[in-house]
Order: structure tokens, then C-alpha cells, then sequence
């Protein structure tokens, strides 16, 4: 019986970071309004996210075995440690809390400064009508509907209920990691499209447009190769031998050019 239910946990799991692997790869290609189904098999598709199965499986894994250790230790060392403190320093339990909140309060602060760095960068300072709200609303339904998850997990279930107090830590982390790659997709891409740290791409296979045509990179998969056409905002779909990659800031500032060969 222990048997089958550790097979069926790894099944979960892998599958678990299969679906934020294709939640990844969907928020990507979105942004480029294509199918990549209709270009690529799942084959194909599996190993250029190979990287996002990785992921997703070591943080679900380290968050689990760290909360589970630090409920063990917890329960051994906890209690003896803040009486310990207790005794020795003079309202202790006011100072832990008033410590506990101002950490809260400088994350929050934090965070939101780290927000509004991210949406002010490369842009100058926008009115009301021209904030990013869609961004905001990308982000806010994911994350809305990852904490609903939450909720109705640890109310409504028995998932993981053998940690204890630890068990709401590792439910946390398994609903906000499809956010985390849904959101790391959307930036992945949007970062292509805003040509930061983006390269332009020859090779002998490209699509046939005029000569001053550049494409920048997007992605490989298998032997196709898809670039966006910097004139039109079209998608290249090209079949390739060899390929040359230039960093676009540098083509864009310096004759002499670094290129990298594939």
C-alpha cells in the first residue's frame, strides 16, 4: 500500500511540473498570439522545458522537506528556546511581534518599490490612462485564483495533513508556483518583444523577406527555429543548418560586433 502511494505522489508530482511546464511555455507564446502546437510536437516541446520541469519539482520538493524538518525541529527546540529568551530578556514576546511586523512592513515596501521599478524602467513617467493595467490584471487573476486554491485545499481537504503547522507552508508553494511560471513566461516574452538582452539572428534558412529585414530570436525548438521580424512584428518559422546569434544592443552601438555560432 505504501508502495502505491508513493508512486502515485510521484505521479502527482511529475505531473505537477509537467502543467507548470506547459503553464510556462502557454504564458510565452501567448505574448507572440501563435500555436506552438501547430509548429511542434509534445516531443519536441518537452525538452526546450525541460528546465521549467526541473524547477518547479526542486522547489516543491526543498519546500516540503524544509517545512516538514523545521516542524520536527520546531517541536524539539522551539518551546525551550523561547522560554530561554523569556526569562532573560525583558518582554520579550512585545519585541518578537513588534520585530515580526517590521519585517512585514520594510517586504511590503520592498515589494512594492520593486514593482514600480520594474514597470517605470525604460519608460518615462506615465499617466493614469497609460499605466499597465493589463499587466496588473495578468497578475491579479492568477494570483487570486492561487489563493482560492489555497483556501479550499487546506479547508476543504486532508491534502498533506501529516505536517502539521508545516503543511499550510508547502500548500502555499504548490499553488503559487503555477503563478510563478505563468508569470515567468509573460516577463520571459515581453522582455523578447522589448528587445532587452535579445539577440538578432542570421542563418541559412531564413525566411525570404527583404535584405534589411532583421529578426530578432525568440526560441528553437527541434530543427525550427522562430524569430520576430523587427519591420512587421511577424513570426519566422524557419528550418535551419546553422545559425549566427548577435546581441542586438551591441549591433545597435558598436560595429565591431561579438557573435555567438551555433
Amino acid at each position: 500500500m505504501n508502495i502505491e502511494l508513493k508512486i502515485t505522489l510521484w505521479a502527482l508530482a511529475c505531473a505537477y511540473a509537467i502543467g507548470n511546464s506547459f503553464i510556462y511555455s502557454w504564458a510565452f507564446w501567448s505574448a507572440f498570439e501563435i500555436n506552438i502546437l501547430q509548429f511542434a510536437s509534445f516531443t519536441d516541446i518537452l525538452p526546450s522545458i525541460l528546465y521549467t520541469i526541473a524547477i518547479p519539482c526542486i522547489v516543491v520538493s526543498i519546500g516540503i522537506v524544509a517545512a516538514d524538518y523545521w516542524e520536527k525541529l520546531k517541536t524539539q527546540a522551539y518551546s525551550r528556546i523561547e522560554n530561554e529568551f523569556a526569562t532573560r530578556i525583558k518582554y520579550y514576546h512585545d519585541i518578537k511581534y513588534i520585530f515580526l511586523i517590521s519585517v512585514s512592513a520594510i517586504g511590503a515596501i520592498v515589494g512594492i518599490i520593486g514593482a514600480v521599478a520594474l514597470y517605470k524602467s525604460d519608460k518615462e513617467a506615465a499617466s493614469i490612462e497609460n499605466y499597465p493595467w493589463g499587466d496588473i490584471i495578468q497578475v491579479a487573476i492568477p494570483f487570486t485564483i492561487s489563493v482560492l486554491a489555497f483556501w479550499l485545499i487546506t479547508k476543504k481537504t486532508t491534502f498533506l495533513n501529516e505536517l502539521k503547522l508545516a503543511r499550510r507552508l508547502a500548500i502555499i508553494i504548490i499553488c503559487i508556483l503555477p503563478v510563478v511560471s505563468y508569470l515567468w513566461g509573460h516577463i520571459s516574452s515581453t522582455k523578447i518583444i522589448n528587445g532587452r538582452d535579445t539577440f538578432l539572428i542570421q542563418s541559412d534558412g531564413q525566411c525570404k523577406t527583404p535584405t534589411n529585414t532583421k529578426y530578432r530570436y525568440i526560441s528553437s525548438i527541434s530543427d525550427k527555429v522562430f524569430a520576430l521580424s523587427l519591420s512587421d512584428g511577424s513570426v519566422c518559422v524557419f528550418k535551419y543548418n546553422s545559425l549566427q546569434l548577435t546581441p542586438e544592443q551591441a549591433a545597435n552601438n558598436m560595429k565591431g560586433i561579438p557573435s555567438t555560432n551555433i
